[in-house]
């Protein structure tokens, strides 16, 4: 009884001076497959100095679920002290993946959670975000009915915490939660046609297929037809999604999309991207270096450039002769102008160029294999920066009077950059477009 003493005071040297009398104290209750041990008398009652100390001499008792099916975070939460959840979390984040009764984790809990008041709600969404923000993977999480923190947010009718996960979902990148179904092959567009929710349809359209069946064979689409909302701009943005996704994309399940044939994309992926790594990477370390010899090859291309100007800037002899000062006298130029000229200027900036853009190819092809869009972009942004120099360099160099050598690298840049952006744009969107008709009922966050 000294214990609960200790817990009730919140009273830390209690509790060591306790301790150093029975140095088992701590192990009290803690027997069996479903203790109840002191951590969770602690957090019950929102001690946070003891329940804190105690989780860090035993940080087992943190993940530990007691007889009634609740870890030490789920009491606090269930008695509204968060500021000793907050504390608990900032132990080990992954306490907020802790599967309790009914496969319910602390993010669960939060998202399906209606304050009592406007205070309490807005604490209950600041920390709905920081689990998000401290536990990324906490949203991959299922209850016992296979629902996501979305599907308890849409069910219950809580919009702003809908709207808290549904900002986070797109700045990670991870909308394709929203496609996950629970046990009855409900989307989160499913239930909030079903619930009559316009304004979290109004943010899933043009984010989720509509046409996606659930178990009982009705899509979203006829699940609102059935019960429309009555807001008219629902109404007609839902009909115009449905018509387009019927006339663009065939919704196909996940056993026949593995059926088919594979897609160019997948080819291309499958012979650049997943072959030996080593060998991917010896044809990177390549690129870069012939990447790196181009670039320093124009700013120091063969024959170098005139170090003094002609004295004869007039003179139209092609044939060069010199003083005793090595100084050319009968090609007019200028001084810093490129020796190289005529035929043999084009042909070394045509040879040069396509060397250099070749490389920059691939190491763009490998950067489109790459699954994260995020790091494919921040592949290629460094490159576009490169070929601009690489332009403005050689444009800068090469004489005016020389226009063809201007002309092929201009020609050579435009089409390179043509046609390396269509096919990445081409493929994402052939990517997306592909991965929006697969019907699957739960697809890892980042397959």
């Amino acid at each position: 009884m000294a214990l609960q003493e200790a817990i009730a005071a919140d009273d830390i040297n209690q509790l060591y001076r306790l301790i150093e009398g029975d140095i088992y104290l701590l192990d009290q209750g803690s027997e069996g497959p479903f203790p109840n041990t002191p951590l969770h008398d602690a957090a019950d009652q929102g001690k946070t100095k003891v329940a804190m100390e105690i989780a860090t001499l035993k940080p087992s008792y943190a993940e530990k679920l007691n007889h009634g099916g609740y870890s030490p975070m789920h009491l606090a939460l269930q008695n509204k002290h968060y500021h000793l959840v907050r504390a608990l979390m900032t132990l080990d984040p992954e306490l907020i993946r802790v599967r309790g009764r009914g496969g319910i984790t602390p993010l669960h809990f939060v998202a399906g959670k209606i304050g009592d008041d406007e205070q309490e709600n807005k604490e209950l969404l600041d920390l709905l975000a920081e689990f998000l923000f401290a536990c990324e993977s906490s949203i991959k999480d299922l209850t016992n009915q296979c629902e996501t923190a979305v599907h308890i947010a849409v069910r219950i009718g809580n919009t702003e915490a809908f709207k808290v996960l549904f900002g986070w979902l797109k700045r990670v990148h991870l909308m394709r939660i929203l496609d996950c179904k629970d046990q009855y092959g409900d989307t989160v567009l499913h239930i909030a046609t079903s619930e009559k929710q316009p304004e979290i349809i109004k943010l899933l359209i043009g984010y989720m297929t509509v046409n996606v069946k659930n178990f009982q064979g009705n899509t979203a689409l006829e699940i609102f037809q059935a019960n429309p909302s009555g807001d008219p701009d629902v109404v007609e943005r839902f009909h115009q999604i449905g018509h387009q996704e019927r006339r663009f994309t065939t919704i196909i399940s996940l056993s026949t999309f593995y059926s088919t044939e594979l897609t160019l994309l997948e080819k291309y992926r499958n012979w650049i991207g997943r072959r030996d790594n080593s060998s991917r990477e010896a044809v990177l370390i390549v690129s870069t270096l012939v990447a790196a010899a181009t670039y320093q090859a124009a700013l120091a291309p063969p024959k170098g450039y005139w170090q003094d100007s002609s004295p004869d800037p007039q003179a139209n002899s092609t044939i060069v002769t010199a003083n005793s000062s090595s100084i050319a006298l009968g090609k007019p130029h200028q001084a810093g102008d490129l020796i190289l000229s005529g035929d043999e200027l084009s042909c070394y900036t045509i040879m040069n160029s396509m060397a250099f853009f070749a490389s920059i190819a691939v190491i763009g092809a490998c950067a489109l294999t790459l699954k994260d869009r995020r790091l494919a972009s921040a592949a290629v942004l460094p490159i576009v920066f490169l070929c601009f120099s690489y332009l403005v360099t050689f444009t800068l160099q090469i004489p005016k009077t020389n226009k063809a050598a201007v002309s092929y690298l201009a020609t050579a840049f435009l089409l390179f950059w043509l046609g390396w952006l269509s096919l990445f744009i081409y493929a994402t969107r052939k990517l997306k477009i592909v991965l929006r008709r697969i019907d699957a009922t739960w697809r890892q966050v980042k397959d």
